[in-house]
Formats: C-alpha cells, sequence, structure tokens
C-alpha cells in the first residue's frame, strides 16, 4: 500500500504558513515523496469576490458551511488522485474542517454541524495524521505583524491574536497537535514545524520525546477549554516479541479504531507502524486479545497550556483512579510549564510501571 498522508498547517493570521508550505514542499520532494497542496477555501472565495467580514449570524454560518464543504471536496478529490499514484505522497492541507468552528458561535457550529449530519470525531480526527499550528505574529512577534500578504486577511492584532486562539482550541483533542510558538526567531520557528513535519512522515526516523508525571489530584472539571475522549486499549497475543495492540478513540458515541505494532528495539530505535481499521476489523482483532493483559479504559481531557499541548489520562480501568499526564515535545530540551491546577507528584517518564502494556498486566 501507498504511504500517504494527510496534515493540516493551520494558525492566526501572518503566523508563516506560506513560507513553511514551499520548505515542506522543498524537503519532501527532496525525500522521494509527491507533494500535494490543498488551498485555502477562504482565500479562493475571497479571491472570486466573496466577502468573508460583516456577514449576520445567519450569513455567517451558511458561508462557513459552504467553506467546510468545498474544502472536504477538495481534499478528497486530492485524496483520491495522490491514492492512485505510485511512491510515497504526503497532501499539505492549507487549514483544515476544524478551522471553520472558530469563526462561529459554539451552538452555531453545533447547528451547523447537527444540519450537514457531521461530527466533530469525523471532521477532526478522522480525516488528518497531524495538525499543525503556527502561533500568529501578533503574540511575541508584534513587529512582523502585517495582512499585506493576503488579500483575504483583515484582522487587527487583537483580533489575530483572539482568532489565534480560537483556532487553537477547535483542534483540541486531535491526537496529533503541535503548537509553534514565537519563541524563537522566524528563521528558528520554520525549522521547528518542518522537524515537525518530517516526523511524521518519518524524515529521520521519528523519535517520539515524550514526558509523563504521575498526578496526584485534578479537578473534576478542567479550569481551561478542553476536550474529554473515551479510550479503550487491547493488547493482542504475538509470537515475534513485538507489542500489539487495537485501540478505540472518541466522543459522543462516535469512534476511530486503530492497530498498531511495536517491534522490538533494533540499533536502539523503536519502529512502531499504526494503520486506521474499520470498526468491523477493531472487532474481529478483538477475540486474539492477550489473556494475560487486561482492557485499558481511560478518559483523556486534551488541553492547551501555555502554549503546550497536554493529554491527561484517567483511568477506569484497571488502576481506577490513577492519573497520568502527559506531553509530546519537539525539543527534548524544551521547558514545560506544568499546569498549576494539577498537583503532580513526579515525572514517571522513565518509570516502566506507568507504561499502558504493563499497566495491563494488573
Amino acid at each position: 500500500m501507498t504511504a500517504l498522508h494527510r496534515i493540516v498547517l493551520t494558525g492566526g493570521p501572518c503566523g508563516g504558513k506560506t513560507t513553511l508550505l514551499a520548505a515542506v514542499r522543498e524537503r519532501l520532494a527532496s525525500h522521494g515523496f509527491r507533494v500535494y497542496l490543498v488551498p485555502e477555501v477562504a482565500t479562493l472565495l475571497a479571491l472570486g469576490g466573496v466577502p468573508l467580514g460583516g456577514n449576520s449570524p445567519d450569513q455567517l454560518a451558511l458561508l462557513e458551511g459552504n467553506i467546510l464543504q468545498a474544502q472536504m471536496a477538495l481534499e478528497d478529490a486530492f485524496h483520491s488522485i495522490a491514492a492512485a499514484g505510485t511512491g510515497p505522497a504526503v497532501i499539505l492541507c492549507d487549514r483544515g474542517t476544524m478551522d471553520a468552528a472558530a469563526y462561529l458561535p459554539p451552538e452555531a457550529w453545533q447547528a451547523l454541524v447537527k444540519q450537514r449530519g457531521w461530527s466533530t470525531v469525523e471532521l477532526r480526527d478522522r480525516r488528518y495524521e497531524a495538525v499543525l499550528h503556527l502561533v500568529t505574529a501578533a503574540d511575541g512577534a508584534e513587529a512582523f505583524y502585517t495582512t499585506a500578504n493576503n488579500a483575504a486577511r483583515w484582522e487587527s492584532p487583537e483580533q489575530a491574536r483572539a482568532l489565534d486562539q480560537r483556532l487553537r482550541e477547535s483542534w483540541l483533542g486531535h491526537p496529533h497537535l503541535r503548537v509553534v510558538d514565537n519563541s524563537s526567531d522566524f528563521a528558528g520557528k520554520i525549522r521547528r514545524a518542518l522537524q515537525a513535519v518530517c516526523r511524521v512522515t518519518g524524515i529521520p526516523e521519528p523519535v517520539e520525546v515524550e514526558r509523563k508525571y504521575l498526578v496526584r489530584k485534578s479537578p473534576e472539571l478542567l479550569p481551561v477549554p478542553h476536550e474529554e475522549l473515551e479510550i479503550e486499549q487491547t493488547y493482542l497475543q504475538t509470537s515475534d516479541g513485538s507489542e500489539a495492540r487495537v485501540r478505540r478513540r472518541g466522543q459522543h458515541g462516535v469512534y476511530l479504531y486503530t492497530h498498531t505494532i511495536k517491534k522490538p528495539l533494533t540499533e536502539g530505535q523503536r519502529v512502531e507502524i499504526e494503520r486506521p481499521i474499520s470498526g468491523r476489523e477493531f472487532a474481529e482483532l478483538l477475540p486474539l486479545r492477550d489473556p494475560k493483559r487486561r482492557t485499558i479504559r481511560k478518559r483523556r481531557s486534551c488541553f492547551l497550556w501555555k502554549g503546550f499541548y497536554f493529554e491527561l489520562d484517567r483511568f477506569v480501568e484497571p488502576r481506577a483512579g490513577l492519573q497520568l499526564l502527559e506531553i509530546e515535545l519537539d525539543d527534548e530540551a524544551a521547558e514545560i510549564p506544568l499546569p498549576p491546577w494539577l498537583e503532580i507528584e513526579r515525572d514517571v517518564t522513565e518509570d516502566k510501571t506507568y507504561s499502558n502494556f504493563v499497566l495491563a498486566s494488573d
């Protein structure tokens, strides 16, 4: 099967998407990837004479619904063409489906999703392998903020910062969200973003930089915007020393299913192969479960804090009451601002007793 990745590049106005798209295209092409770029639909409409600002609530809902429908049609067309080719391919989406949620009040967004027969899980999680958010220059690099390079943009710096925050929050819950801020110069920002894209596609060999913390206590309702998901993970029997599992992940009764195999360490590297599967495949694989390990069930709260994307897991079984906080990093040396409203007991990143594989044996 041809390797095919779909990646969203999003963020507030003047975040560096145009520069990053060119850099990603060049890097991936040099490694033998066919690279496709799905253009931003809002910009296409604006250039065609469609006004994007000053709409009434009803007009805005109609506009965003049509933008979203056109965007999905474009993405699906690119996906069909890319899948028919030979060799690895990457589809870069200039903004993604959940961006529309940032332009509508929550109740209008929910009404739109219901009216069109969509679900948040399908729009957010099923379509893309990764989401990369470039923070607007208006937040941390104000001297470089401008709307002159995009005819569809008109936001003031204050509006840009507010929109950037809404865009970040609209993607909460996606399993692979990365936020790239303005903590370095622009060249460093693009370098960090490019590194994140390369990890998704396997250039170089992906290395997961993860930190895990044991949480003593957390508020039942988190004091920041967040998305809560249900996760059910079952380990399967293997005969070659690898670790295999199937996972069901979703919310509001809509789920995505994956099958993952972690190969034994080779030359210090662990190869992980993850593929999406159907609900039927998930059910067919369950009878192959490892009888020595229990199914893990937990509630996961996904949230942003100080520009970092955190996942708080509250275990239902086994180890009911156990709470673990996780974060994946692009820079191993990055300082992590742990949320002060969580009582952190200690860092358990290197403690294998807190790995899901070991916890399943309880």
